[in-house]
């Protein structure tokens, strides 16, 4: 007994031992990985600048078409990130009568193709022409290669990849003596290295200034911007604009006042996408756009999936499914009268078929047209038809003694009255074919 409790005791002494020494030596740390993207980032090109306006105090949502205006108050703000999201004029009018009201409407204006009307555009008297240079986006490598991203390019993604894992490897590999150690990288810069005078600098409220880099692709033209003879619309003048270069006649946004409302006109929506919202201030652009009520994205018109139609009206679906199958078990189960007998699957022997035939011809009143004309056709062939009475007993002897019929029942045949039962329509007939018989 005493040399188990002693082993007992030793062992609780090495596991407290260990226990010390795992605290001793234990060292909790938190690393961060970037995996990338989420599946909603790529699917929502503008979730960055949902999520910074929430930040900002500003309460943010998606919607699905045009027809969000009807939910809208007076001091929200609408982005739609086509104008060809105004499919009609009658679309126009209202997000119009919107804006005088006071709403806030940022609108990126589209490319219109061969015979496509922008109904948005004309009614601001609005053209998207082609600008002076292509626009070098950034690439989507930019964060990682730093300021060598240039010597990357015209390569695929897979390439870059190896040849920045290579350069790792040879500058870990490289690295002896702590002397001959590699100072920290710098982090890479956060705006992509463009020329300054492709750059707007804007004046903000608070007297500092603020820098956005638009896609000069397409810019804007209007008549009130000079170079143009038409005659500008009441209220479709812009208030304020912006240029990239002083003597273009283009501009890559501007603002209109309509009402009590505002329409910020945008030739390059990707300012706010999630790859550029971060370069220089185009963040602080949008929350200076933002309006005090709720800010709407309408980046894109979503359909209901059919799986996701048929989850959201399934109740109904089968109610009326079930409804509908109760009527027709209804209208199946309905009738009228005693059950009829089944009929017999056999066919009916000739007897039974005449036997038919003759029931029948009885209840449509046609056995005695049969009779009258089976009897006129017998008394012509006697030459009894107009016959005296003396003529017709002298024939009543004549064909009793021919078949063996009574002189009463010729005569009752030949000239009596047509029969009004089935038993004697019967014997008339019988009778007039014995007679038949022995002409």
């Amino acid at each position: 007994m005493t040399i188990k409790r002693l082993l007992l005791g030793l062992l609780l002494l090495l596991v407290a031992a260990l226990a010390a020494l795992f605290f001793a030596f234990f060292e909790r740390y938190t690393e961060e990985v970037d995996r990338g993207w989420g599946a909603e980032a790529w699917r929502n090109p503008y979730l960055a600048a949902e999520q910074f306006l929430t930040r900002a105090g500003v309460q943010a949502r998606r919607a699905d078409n045009i027809a969000v205006l009807a939910e809208l108050a007076p001091d929200d703000t609408l982005f739609l990130a086509s104008s060809s999201q105004v499919y009609n004029p009658q679309r126009a009018r209202e997000l119009l009568d919107w804006v005088e009201r006071g709403g806030h409407a940022i609108v990126v204006a589209h490319t219109a193709g061969y015979e496509e009307r922008d109904w948005l555009l004309e009614q601001l008297q609005v053209t998207l022409a082609e600008g002076r240079e292509d626009y070098i986006f950034e690439h989507p490598f930019q964060q990682l290669l730093g300021d060598d991203g240039a010597e990357y390019r015209g390569k695929s993604a897979s390439e870059i990849l190896r040849e920045h894992n290579r350069r790792l490897r040879e500058g870990d590999s490289g690295a002896g003596t702590e002397e001959d150690a590699p100072a920290e990288e710098a982090k890479p810069p956060r705006n992509p290295d463009v020329d300054p005078q492709d750059l707007i600098t804007l004046a903000s409220d608070d007297g500092g200034s603020y820098q956005l880099h638009f896609d000069a692709s397409y810019l804007l033209q209007h008549p009130a911007l000079g170079g143009g003879e038409e005659t500008v619309k009441s209220g479709a003048e812009p208030v304020f604009w912006a240029r990239i270069w002083r003597d273009d006649a283009g501009v890559p946004f501007m603002q209109f006042e309509r009402g009590e409302g505002l329409i910020t006109l945008l030739a390059d929506g990707g300012i706010w996408r999630s790859r550029r919202i971060g370069h220089f201030d185009h963040a602080y652009f949008l929350a200076l756009l933002a309006a005090d009520g709720e800010f709407v994205f309408l980046t894109q018109p979503r359909f209901a999936s059919l799986f996701e139609l048929a989850r959201r009206y399934a109740r109904e679906f089968f109610l009326a499914g079930s409804l509908a199958l109760l009527a027709w078990l209804l209208l199946r189960a309905r009738r009228f009268g005693p059950l009829a007998p089944a009929p017999q699957p056999a066919r009916r022997s000739l007897l039974e078929h005449i036997a038919a035939c003759g029931h029948y011809y009885w209840r449509a009143d046609r056995c005695e047209r049969l009779l009258h004309s089976q009897r006129s056709a017998m008394l012509r062939r006697l030459g009894g038809e107009h016959a005296s009475k003396a003529t017709r007993r002298q024939l009543c002897i004549e064909l009793g003694n021919a078949t063996g019929l009574s002189e009463s029942n010729i005569a009752a045949c030949l000239w009596g009255d047509l029969p009004r039962s089935e038993e004697a329509f019967t014997a008339h007939m019988r009778n007039l074919q014995q007679i038949e018989a022995a002409l």
